[in-house]
């Protein structure tokens, strides 16, 4: 059977008109065969979306891979063979492009199902965990599994990409000969890489610091908002994107005001004169607080911090559920409590006092 066929295949390689038109329907049959599982494939997913939800992922996620593997396996085993005669570096080069396309559509297929796993095992997470301390720190270590899995998926495919270059053998014989030379050069120049790629694994499954986490870094203050292998983005309050290297993180020290749990504390400072009613003011900040929905009711308190050259520092402290919270509740507290002073005890209302007195009066005393 296979000697008919490839009888029938020179019989046609030979006419060129005969061959050309056999390449156009080796293309068209490839892309229909490819078309047509890749409908199939949708409307079975399409079926059985209602028993699961995991076969509608399947069916967004692997229909265009699906399409187009086909269409590249289907063109490499056919095109070639069915190149005119006297062309054979066409059909050569066209043969080991597609061959490469295949080995790339393979590792393409390949990175997609693992994806598919990692964010499968992502949704469960997100589906199981209650607590969002446990949840941010599983979402961020599942993360950087992703992003590790991409690029181990792409480093293989093009290793085996390279593998296919005739001669590779001998390109890497003189590789190995010279490897003393080229890991130092190597080594020096993928330090930094390196080292960030290594510090940016540490920090997701050390708990150091996870996506979502509120952070003080050199001197501002902001929410993680992505770690990848080789840098961090930190989300400023002013929606500004503050972005370091990942060995930021594991060489200089940061503030973490989340790294245990998501809720804080926070405190506003407001000064007064000595005669304030402390318990009065004390009196109006649980008002306050009791009317505030970010308030999470955990703790609060005011105490009088100092008392330095005839002004009273009142301290309030106040609890939130996220750094967002706490921020509007502490601009709120600070606005409240300065106007309950200013408008209800204006007497109250820092003042400084001095002494003054005379050198000499009337009746002539020297100073």
């Amino acid at each position: 059977m296979d000697d008919e066929l490839d009888d029938v295949v020179n019989t046609v390689a030979a006419n060129p008109w005969t061959s050309w038109l056999a390449v156009g329907i080796a293309v068209a049959g490839s892309v229909g065969l490819a078309l047509i599982l890749a409908f199939v494939f949708g409307r079975v997913t399409a079926a059985l979306e209602r028993r699961h939800r995991v076969f509608a992922e399947l069916r967004g996620r692997f229909t265009r891979p699906l399409f187009w593997i086909v269409a590249v396996a289907a063109a490499w085993v056919s095109v070639p063979r069915f190149i005119p005669r006297g062309l054979e570096a066409l059909a050569g080069g066209v043969e080991y492009g597609l061959r490469l396309c295949v080995i790339g559509m393979v590792g393409w297929i390949i990175a997609k199902v693992l994806i598919f796993l990692v964010d499968g095992a992502m949704a469960r997470q997100d589906a199981v965990v209650v607590d969002e301390f446990t949840a941010r720190r599983r979402r961020t270590q599942i993360r950087m599994i992703r992003r590790l899995v991409i690029a181990v998926v792409a480093v293989l495919t093009v290793a085996a990409m390279l593998l296919t270059i005739p001669g590779a053998e001998t390109f890497g014989a003189s590789l190995l000969a010279s490897a003393g030379v080229a890991s130092i050069v190597a080594g020096l120049a993928a330090q930094s890489t390196l080292g960030n790629l290594i510090a940016g694994m540490q920090l997701a499954f050390s708990n150091a610091l996870k996506v979502g986490d509120t952070v003080e870094v050199g001197g501002e203050f902001g929410t993680v908002e992505e770690i990848t292998l080789t840098y961090v983005v930190v989300q400023i309050w002013d929606d500004r994107r503050l972005v370091l290297p990942s060995t930021y993180f594991t060489t200089t020290p940061y503030t973490n005001w989340t790294r245990n749990q998501t809720a804080l504390t926070g405190t506003v400072f407001v000064e007064a004169d000595y005669t304030v009613d402390v318990d009065a003011v004390r009196e109006e900040l649980m008002l306050i607080l009791d009317a505030a929905p970010e308030w999470d009711r955990r703790s609060a308190g005011l105490i009088m911090s100092d008392a330095v050259g005839g002004v009273a520092q009142l301290r309030a402290t106040m609890t939130a559920a996220n750094a967002d919270d706490l921020w509007t509740l502490r601009c709120l507290v600070r606005e409240r409590l300065v106007a309950f002073i200013a408008r209800r005890r204006p007497a109250e209302l820092p003042r400084r006092r001095s002494l003054v007195e005379a050198w000499g009066d009337e009746r002539g005393v020297d100073a």
